[in-house]
């Protein structure tokens, strides 16, 4: 059976989309073909495996199944919420314009769609980028409504990525320790993490940048120190205001003339290379060796665009 992933899926109206893994042609889905099992709530960026029949105006998909990862087989067990009811995931608050549909269930589902989502929105940017995702819980009332007001962002999705492959990860924390881990979980303040079997939850403020356990060789290799810098033992910032300002139009500029960009951290770190993607909070880093890396804003020292010529 082909695998895809839900692309968008109203409740409320019964209807949605799949992002086919084979194809670049969504499927339209309905929610009589959903073979509800021990997950009873469809979500945006949910793994699943369907057949496809060729309807009047399209894919459509039937013998819909909730493909779980094994953290949310494991999260289901304990009786845990996966996500909250109602949060919107991928899709933006704008994103039912795309969508007309009738509130008649009698009406036939093809009969449903009246546009195509328009292309290189933001959702499909992060739909190609980010091909896996799995959730962030609240840790508490105040988190739960910051988490509902906002989007995902790339450097949540390149988490929650980790979180469903269950990647075995590096996370560079201050006094210049290196916690390789499992990421069980992500709120937007801290990460759960398993460390050979042992539960720790890490504050973000006090992650400097993180990695794959395949490229832990090459940062190693790679990094430099400015020792002036390592000397002062700068501690975690715990404002924003104490947080160093980069413009994210200028990275975007290095990124799109193909100028790497050196960022130096509170500890001295120094790591050069070409942008992949930023957000609010990171920026992904392949560095000059192959290796990736994300770094938290919040870690950074200082920062300047390195022209192609210094390369």
């Amino acid at each position: 059976m082909p695998t895809g992933r839900i692309k968008y899926y109203n409740l409320d109206k019964g209807f949605g989309f799949i992002a086919q893994d084979s194809s670049d042609e969504d499927v339209f889905l309905h929610s009589s073909a959903i073979k509800y099992a021990d997950y009873e709530e469809l979500r945006v960026g949910q793994r699943v495996k369907y057949t496809v029949i060729e309807g009047d105006k399209g894919l459509v998909a039937k013998n819909v199944e909730v493909l779980l990862t094994p953290t949310e087989r494991r999260w289901l067990r304990q009786g845990k919420t996966i996500i909250p009811r109602g949060y919107s995931g991928f899709q933006s608050q704008n994103q039912d314009q795309y969508y007309n549909t009738s509130q008649s269930s009698s009406d036939s589902s093809e009969d449903k769609i009246t546009d195509d989502p328009p292309k290189n929105t933001q959702t499909d940017r992060g739909r190609e980028s980010h091909k896996d995702t799995s959730v962030i819980e609240p840790s508490g009332e105040q988190d739960e409504k910051e988490q509902t007001s906002r989007q995902l962002s790339f450097g949540d999705l390149y988490i929650l990525k980790q979180i469903n492959y269950e990647t075995p990860m590096y996370f560079a924390m201050y006094n210049h320790e290196r916690i390789p881990a499992y990421v069980l979980e992500m709120t937007l303040s801290e990460f759960t993490l398993n460390c050979n079997g042992t539960k720790k939850i890490v504050q973000k403020s006090d992650v400097k940048y993180c990695y794959k356990d395949i490229d832990a060789e090459n940062v190693v290799a790679i990094v430099q120190y400015n020792d002036v810098i390592r000397d002062k033992q700068l501690q975690p910032i715990l404002t924003q205001d104490e947080q160093y300002t980069i413009e994210s139009q200028t990275i975007k500029e290095a990124q799109l003339d193909g100028n790497a960009i050196r960022v130096t951290l509170r500890e001295g770190e120094i790591f050069q290379g070409v942008v992949d993607w930023i957000s609010p909070y990171e920026i992904k880093l392949v560095l000059k060796n192959g290796a990736k890396i994300v770094v938290f804003r919040h870690a950074i020292y200082e920062f300047d665009v390195v022209d192609n010529m210094e390369m």
